[in-house]
């Protein structure tokens, strides 16, 4: 049997970059012996492992030197997000509280954004955190920021202490987490398991752990996109899944629909809703199966579909969204999380758009737009920067095309690193440089496509 937290006196816990010293705190507050220690700087722990638990994050090499050290020492081991689970436990700070976590290999923020839009109507208090930021919104529809922190599980924590010091009630809170979920909470949703990517040293891949957190999530719901999950899911009776037609939730045209989904309450709800009110201006499919999720999700809390019906949302800036810019469109994709692998969607976005002009009358006055591509890394401190090999043949791509008249890159490392022949390229050390670029550079209805790396 696993030892817990509350049965431990001695507890070392990794990674201070990933939320350590967050957990070390909440550890002390149990009177718990606690001691940080920092794998990438000293790879090796010099002292004596005397400790009863060590609590590493999910991502963490299994080859470094201290998690050789721990297995040989034959120590107890747990993750994070399970560390944040009992902690949550222990010190009870969900009281009174419905909260939904959201991970995935893509589109947390979005879903995120998207749980808050259709629950911001209501007459609660609501805290959102995501990658993005940290807001409340008060019953009375006031809104305040929180400081900035990342989607690292401890950060749960931090944000529910930064709330209790700021003298905010929470009534519902939503949670981005990165890497699975803790399963502190009443509604887990699992936003994709795509576009995956390695993790740990490259030992096992981030969909794995992401569904390897589902197990944490025997008190509440778990969401999840169709059948595309193990069967560990679907062996959990509180499941509640979309976007499949057949499943529990799906989206048609004109309407959501839901069949014995389950709420936290544990009533079975069918029907639809109108989907009239969730349509907005954008021309991607980008969006769809975020919806489905923030959809099921908040019909899994218990909100009445009847109080939906009147939600207008819209895209979220960073992400997909298509807007204004001095007269051009811009197609803003740049975020945290962005990849080069997005840009042939966007760039098929950009060829159906403009707004002055219906496709049909596209098609007959044969309507020229000058595209621009703004592509690269705005931030040092953002995970899993740009490849350089990687944008070299994005830029390649992007040059193969006619309607392509300039590709900006973002980001002074490229200079150096990268050499582009006949290419027309020109660089920006940021990302506002590189907008004000390419407004000069285009006139009104031309296409701005912004896919930047960035902290936002």
């Amino acid at each position: 049997m696993r030892l817990k937290i509350e049965d431990a006196s001695r507890i070392l816990v990794l990674d201070p970059i990933h939320g350590a010293e967050v957990i070390a705190d909440a550890l002390k507050e149990l009177g718990k012996e606690v001691d940080i220690f920092n794998p990438y700087r000293e790879p090796t722990f010099r002292g004596d492992l005397d400790y009863d638990l060590v609590i590493a994050p999910v991502h963490l090499n299994p080859n470094f030197e201290i998690m050789k050290q721990v297995l040989n020492a034959h120590i107890q081991l747990i993750n994070h997000h399970e560390a944040v689970k009992e902690l949550v436990s222990l010190n009870n700070p969900f009281s009174g509280l419905h909260v939904i976590e959201i991970t995935g290999t893509v589109k947390k923020t979005t879903t995120c954004e998207l749980i808050y839009q259709l629950l911001r109507g209501m007459e609660k208090n609501i805290i959102l955190h995501t990658s993005s930021g940290t807001r409340y919104k008060s019953a009375d529809g006031g809104e305040i920021k929180l400081p900035r922190l990342s989607g690292t599980p401890a950060n749960v924590l931090k944000v529910m202490l930064l709330a209790r010091d700021m003298d905010l009630n929470p009534e519902i809170a939503i949670f981005e987490i990165s890497l699975g979920l803790t399963g502190s909470c009443d509604v887990g949703v699992i936003t994709s398991l795509e576009d995956d990517y390695k993790i740990a040293g490259a030992t096992k891949t981030a969909s794995a752990a992401k569904i390897a957190s589902i197990k944490n999530c025997s008190d509440g719901i778990v969401v999840h996109p169709g059948l595309s999950l193990s069967s560990v899911v679907h062996d959990n009776s509180n499941s509640n899944s979309y976007g499949d037609r057949g499943e529990n939730l799906w989206i048609e045209e004109v309407r959501a629909v839901f069949n014995k989904l389950k709420t936290i309450d544990g009533k079975i709800i069918s029907g639809s809703l109108n989907f009239a009110p969730f349509k907005w201006r954008i021309g991607s499919d980008y969006y769809r199966s975020c919806l489905e999720a923030a959809l099921c999700a908040v019909l899994s809390l218990g909100i009445a579909p009847e109080e939906l019906n009147t939600r207008e949302i819209t895209a979220v800036a960073g992400r997909m969204k298509v807007e204004e810019l001095k007269g051009r469109i811009l197609i803003d994709n740049s975020n945290s999380g962005t990849k080069l692998k997005f840009i042939s969607g966007l760039v098929d976005a950009a060829s159906h758009l403009h707004p002055y002009h219906s496709e049909r009358e596209q098609r007959q006055k044969q309507i020229k737009k000058k595209m621009i591509l703004i592509i690269g890394e705005d931030s040092p401190y953002v995970c899993e920067g740009i490849n350089v090999d990687e944008l070299k043949e994005v830029v390649e791509m992007a040059n193969e095309r006619s309607d392509f008249k300039e590709i900006i890159i973002v980001g002074d490392r490229f200079r150096a690193e990268a050499e582009f022949e006949g290419v027309p390229v020109s660089f920006a050390s940021d990302l506002d440089t590189a907008l004000n670029n390419a407004v000069e550079a285009t006139g009104e209805g031309d296409v701005i496509i912004s896919s930047v790396k960035t902290w936002r």
